[in-house]
C-alpha cells in the first residue's frame, strides 16, 4: 500500500512538472512571436525589401507594355534572404528583368536587387531566382515561372523584346512576349519547343505517354503548347516515380 501511494505520489508531480513545462514552451513560442510581430510592425519601414534605386518609367511612346501580365501594382509575396514578405504591392518589368515593389508608406518605387530576390509570387505564378549553371545546362540567370513542381519540374523564362517602328514620324516601341520553355529532370534544364523535343526527353515512357495524353484528348499545339506540357509532365512523373 505504501509503495503504490509512493508511486501516485510520483506520478501527480511528474505530470505536475510536465503540464508546467507545457505551458511554459506554449508561453514562450507566444512570447516569440509576439516579439517578432512587434518587430515586424516597428520596422515594416525599414525592411531589407526597401533597399534598392527608384524605379524609372518608359518615356517614349510603346505598343504593348514591357511588363508581366498587365501594367500596375498588384498584391503579391516576395523570398528575400531566406524571408517572406506579404502582402507587397509589386509588378514586374520583364524587358528589364526587373521586380518593383511600393515601399510600407507607398511614396516610393523601388527596384528590388536580384540578387537577394529567392521567388517572389505574382498574378497567381510563382517565379524562381535559378542561377546560371552550365553544368546543369542552365545557361540564364533570371527569374523563371515554375509551371510544375514534381519529380520533374517545368519553368519557363519569360521576357520581351523591344522593336522600333516608324508611324506618322513617330519613332514607336513595339513590345512583344516571348516565352522559353525548360524542363528540369534528373538535376539538368532541357529547353523544349515542340513535342518532339518532350517525346525524345520523355522516350523511356513515350508509348505510355502518347496512350495517357490520348485519352485525356490533350495534343500539342501551338496556342495550348504550354498547357499540354504541364499535363504531359504530370503524367509523366505517375508513369515514373
Amino acid at each position: 500500500m505504501k509503495i503504490f501511494l509512493l508511486f501516485l505520489s510520483c506520478f501527480f508531480s511528474l505530470a505536475s512538472s510536465f503540464s508546467q513545462s507545457v505551458q511554459k514552451d506554449s508561453i514562450t513560442n507566444l512570447q516569440i512571436k509576439n516579439a517578432i510581430d512587434l518587430y515586424n510592425h516597428f520596422t515594416d519601414g525599414q525592411a531589407p525589401i526597401f533597399n534598392g534605386p527608384e524605379y524609372i518609367y518608359y518615356s517614349f511612346k510603346m505598343e504593348g507594355d514591357p511588363y508581366f501580365e498587365k501594367a500596375g501594382y498588384s498584391k503579391g509575396w516576395v523570398g528575400y534572404k531566406a524571408r517572406i514578405y506579404t502582402p507587397v504591392s509589386l509588378f514586374f518589368d520583364i524587358h528589364r528583368n526587373e521586380l518593383v515593389i511600393l515601399n510600407a508608406d507607398s511614396t516610393a518605387e523601388i527596384v528590388m536587387q536580384n540578387e537577394n530576390v529567392d521567388s517572389f509570387n505574382l498574378h497567381g505564378h510563382t517565379f524562381i531566382s535559378l542561377r546560371e549553371n552550365q553544368h546543369e545546362n542552365l545557361y540564364n540567370t533570371a527569374f523563371y515561372d515554375r509551371l510544375y513542381n514534381g519529380h520533374t519540374q517545368l519553368f519557363a523564362r519569360r521576357f520581351k523584346t523591344m522593336d522600333q517602328k516608324i508611324t506618322s514620324d513617330f519613332l514607336i516601341r513595339v513590345f512583344q512576349q516571348k516565352n522559353r520553355l525548360y524542363i528540369h529532370k534528373e538535376g539538368l534544364y532541357y529547353l523544349v519547343s515542340n513535342k518532339k523535343d518532350v517525346f525524345k526527353l520523355f522516350a523511356d515512357k513515350k508509348s505510355a505517354l502518347k496512350k495517357q495524353m490520348h485519352k485525356a484528348h490533350i495534343k500539342f499545339r501551338r496556342k495550348n503548347f504550354e498547357a499540354a506540357l504541364v499535363q504531359a509532365i504530370a503524367f509523366y512523373d505517375q508513369l515514373t516515380y
